[in-house]
């Protein structure tokens, strides 16, 4: 069972930036960020993977590259039985025909059935734990957060569930779009980046590529146990072009071979 849990959603309205958290638990870190400077949206996560039941961890990429449809993936990612394959869900989106809302609106559909079972599974057979992901982060339970253009502007779609105390499982969506108020979305370990952008409320005109390796970088050097090097970063513009700044231990597919950056 591989966990990633806990979100920070950005916006940003006149002078005001509201930020929702919820409590640290099990963390990985996935940043995502809309740069209007350059029109195009940032993805960027670190690469540890904790093993709860096991208590060992591994390292994988966290980030998913597809036409048209990049992914991000956060909360529990896989299990063995109940059958539970977060990317795999994912990726069934991933394939259908539409733009990108369309497909993370499906995400919804096509996870809500296995989410639901593994949820009543986990408060039947495993309450500890069941209790743990209800009471500790909120209840959110499986988030995936698409990123790319949308009608040509840049856009964040996070969806996924939440649990709640009866076994049962509420959807969670949220659009991040660089015409509407918004600024990101940040999964998983996330207390010192929030402190930073606390104290630092220029941070916005960082470089945005910058500012989210910088921002993992952090978690990592405050969280080593649940998050780990290295950190793979992607951006995708307005062309709808993806282009990895830094791979990490993301495959790269041989028509991005010659749109690597590195930093």
């Amino acid at each position: 069972m591989i966990l990633r849990r806990r979100c920070i959603v950005i916006y940003a309205q006149c002078d005001f930036l509201v930020l929702a958290f919820s409590p640290p638990a099990l963390p990985t870190t996935v940043v995502a960020l809309i740069d209007k400077d350059h029109h195009r949206v940032v993805l960027a996560a670190d690469s540890l993977l904790v093993h709860q039941i096991a208590g060992t961890s591994t390292q994988s990429c966290k980030i998913v590259v597809k036409p048209g449809c990049t992914f991000g993936l956060a909360g529990l990612l896989h299990k063995e039985y109940p059958l539970f394959d977060l990317q795999e869900l994912a990726d069934q989106a991933c394939s259908l025909s539409g733009d990108l809302r369309y497909r993370a609106d499906r995400f919804l559909e096509i996870a809500k059935d296995p989410a639901l079972t593994v949820a009543q599974y986990l408060r039947v057979n495993e309450r500890q734990f069941y209790g743990e992901l209800t009471n500790s982060n909120g209840g959110e339970f499986v988030i995936v957060v698409f990123v790319g253009m949308e009608a040509n502007v840049p856009s964040i779609f996070a969806r996924g569930y939440k649990l709640d105390s009866n076994g049962g499982i509420n959807p969670v969506s949220l659009d991040i779009t660089e015409d509407k108020a918004g600024v990101g979305f940040f999964g998983g370990a996330s207390d010192q980046i929030a402190s930073y952008i606390k104290v630092h409320p220029n941070w916005q005109k960082m470089d945005k590529v910058v500012a989210a390796g910088k921002f993992v970088q952090m978690e990592i050097a405050a969280h080593p146990k649940w998050v780990g090097p290295p950190v793979s970063v992607v951006t995708i513009n307005r062309l709808d072009q993806q282009e990895w700044n830094n791979p990490g231990l993301c495959v790269v597919q041989p028509d991005q071979q010659g749109k690597q950056k590195k930093h």
